[in-house]
């Protein structure tokens, strides 16, 4: 019987729901968690978001600089890695 067929007084209450909800998670977390490292390809997600992760550092690092000690080392900076990026596809 679904809750809302149910008669007034035996319905769950919200917070019995919220609970009953988050069991059902519960319970289903191992086996999402199994299909989660079986999947394929997760390689390269994660090569990417670190890829991320450090361009992200490096923007910081070129923000802060050009904030403590002037926009010539932040221009230094930003120069070198934009001459890395641009050698990295040349053999």
């Amino acid at each position: 019987m679904t809750p809302s067929r149910l008669p007034a007084h035996r319905r769950p209450t919200p917070s019995l729901a919220v609970a009953a909800h988050a069991h059902r998670l519960a319970l289903r977390l191992p086996d999402r968690l199994r299909r989660l490292r079986e999947e394929g390809g997760q390689g390269t997600v994660e090569y990417v978001a670190l890829a991320m992760l450090v361009a992200a550092l490096m923007a910081g690092v070129v923000t802060a600089a050009s904030k403590t000690m002037g926009s010539d080392i932040a221009t230094a900076i930003a120069k070198k890695i934009k001459g890395a990026i641009d050698g990295a596809g040349k053999p």
